[in-house]
């Protein structure tokens, strides 16, 4: 079983920007794997309502921000 990669996907519904967090195996995801969990999140919606999709990798899932670390 390979390793699983998270990755935030942001984007424009409806003129409000939103965001989710995914997980998958592979090392890269695609602007249409992207659009394919949003709209599977947003099935009420159209896909022309959901512009401006950006893929960030998630590099590091389980540290904490760098104010919250306490050793």
């Amino acid at each position: 079983m390979g390793q699983k990669h998270r990755f935030l996907i942001s984007y424009i519904l409806d003129n409000q920007p939103m965001n989710i967090e995914v997980e998958c195996t592979g090392e890269h995801m695609t602007p249409e794997q992207a659009r394919a969990h949003i709209e599977a999140r947003h099935e009420n919606s159209s896909s022309d309502q959901i512009t401006d999709i950006r893929i960030s990798p998630i590099l590091h899932p389980d540290s904490e921000p760098g104010h919250n670390y306490q050793p």
